[in-house]
């Protein structure tokens, strides 16, 4: 070795890092809050140094907005059947999500959106573009081929149905897709087809002839 040699010395850089860092920094935020995230908490919990995470990251901000753009908040490829099985599979998709730690954090990140600075609300920004506005696409799009009734509003379609899923976690009401899959399948169905009501039973415009015929 030189002298103008600058490798670090000890053991190497862990490939795997970066994603051990966020999770670590994932449940620090949610058991701390913003007061007590810190790179010393994040790095206890990840079992790494600091010096890790300086080199990664310049300030606990850049970390935080780092976790939330990490986090992968498009549910599951949607069911490519009829608009009632789309739906059920999104109000599956927003159970497990309520039901995770990846929820939790969403409710903790909701709870501090004032302090958080623009990158909260850009968290929620992607939160509205990619889910609910793809979610909503597809009742648009149920009720523009007669499969839904004209007078729907996506909006609040998709809506009742996904905050049905986090009302039920909060309150203990919804049963656990992890506990009970079974029990939780069958509650998203009974609250798609409560929502929907006659147009859960409503065929398609193809299927049972042009909407509002006889």
């Amino acid at each position: 070795m030189t002298d103008t040699d600058t490798r670090p010395k000890g053991r190497p850089r862990d490939p795997e890092i970066r994603a051990k860092v966020l999770l670590a920094a994932q449940r620090v935020y949610l058991a701390r809050g913003l007061p007590g995230f810190t790179f010393e908490a994040v790095a206890r919990e990840a079992g790494v140094g600091k010096p890790a995470l300086y080199r990664r990251w310049e300030s606990t901000d850049e970390l935080l907005d780092d976790v939330l753009r990490s986090h992968a908040l498009v549910p599951t490829e949607t069911s490519t059947g009829d608009i009632r099985a789309q739906l059920i599979d999104i109000a599956l998709a927003t159970l497990r999500l309520a039901d995770s730690e990846e929820g939790s954090f969403v409710l903790r990140v909701s709870s501090e959106r004032g302090s958080g600075g623009g990158m909260f609300e850009r968290y929620f920004e992607r939160f509205r573009s990619f889910i609910h506005s793809q979610n909503r696409a597809l009742v648009a799009a149920a009720i523009e081929r007669g499969e839904l009734s004209l007078d729907r509003d996506p909006d609040i379609i998709v809506l009742s149905i996904t905050g049905a899923m986090l009302a039920g976690t909060l309150l203990s009401l919804a049963p656990s897709p992890v506990a009970d899959p079974a029990a939780a399948e069958d509650y998203c169905r009974r609250v798609v087809d409560e929502v929907l009501g006659a147009d859960a039973r409503r065929p398609p415009a193809d299927e049972g002839g042009p909407s509002g015929t006889e």
